[in-house]
């Protein structure tokens, strides 16, 4: 049976490995990210919306009761889903940041001023472009992404075998702590022969960088993701 190396926060891990579970693939756990909630306070403002790119920003919804009542915009199925299950009715979805930006470009022509509820390590795209189109961008960090110290015991044990059909990134801050965990054991080399799947173009730099052989998803989506396992990993 082919083996996957998944390296997402652990509940992220555990939903993907099960979906690959039910397709005949066994995994290999070994998150590099742990997630922590941060007790942050929303400042007093009159904002015009709510802005989210993960689910992750509700693990402590409570600090959000005071804006409750506004527009909610997400990044993602997952964190609408999210979103929902608090009681927020998300107007406008796209996959990514890129993909919600002429949207709310598109809703928004003139300036108004958003609430952006992000992790500490984020890719600015969003925010730069809302202000460069003359809007207003509030972020409150909700939560942090903290780095793991080294991957498990088991997943070292693995690519020292070589048992490693595939390795599974979905962001490149995630793909880049495991190479640099993966360059502490000495053990990079044992990666070349494993097939590397990447969420985005993004995603893939640092795995093309290190001469890993690597597959882009033709959407940055847990679906495509897995799609592409199917593909290439047969």
């Amino acid at each position: 049976m082919k083996q996957a190396l998944i390296l997402r926060a652990k509940e992220d891990a555990q939903r993907t490995a099960d979906k690959l579970a039910f397709l005949g693939y066994q995994s290999c756990l070994s998150p590099v990210l742990e997630i922590h909630p941060v007790n942050a306070n929303i400042p007093d403002k009159a904002y015009d919306a709510i802005l989210v790119s993960s689910a992750k920003a509700f693990l402590n919804y409570a600090q959000l009761s005071a804006v409750k009542n506004l527009p909610l915009h997400a990044v993602g199925e997952k964190t609408a889903h999210a979103a929902r299950l608090v009681n927020f009715a998300p107007q406008i979805i796209a996959g990514h940041a890129e993909a919600i930006l002429p949207l709310l470009l598109q809703r928004y022509p003139t300036p108004h001023h958003f609430l952006y509820l992000a992790g500490r390590d984020r890719q600015p795209h969003l925010e730069v472009g809302l202000r460069q189109a003359g809007h207003l961008v509030t972020t409150i960090e909700v939560y942090v992404a903290q780095a793991a110290n080294r991957l498990s015991d088991t997943a070292i044990s693995m690519i020292s075998e070589g048992a490693i059909d595939a390795a599974l990134h979905y962001s490149r801050r995630s793909a880049q702590i495991f190479l640099e965990l993966i360059k502490k054991e000495g053990l990079l080399s044992k990666l070349k022969s494993a097939q590397h799947l990447a969420l985005s173009k993004d995603v893939a730099i640092p795995l093309h960088e290190a001469g890993l052989s690597t597959h882009i998803a033709e959407k940055p989506d847990e679906k495509h993701m897995i799609d592409l396992m199917r593909k290439i990993i047969i």
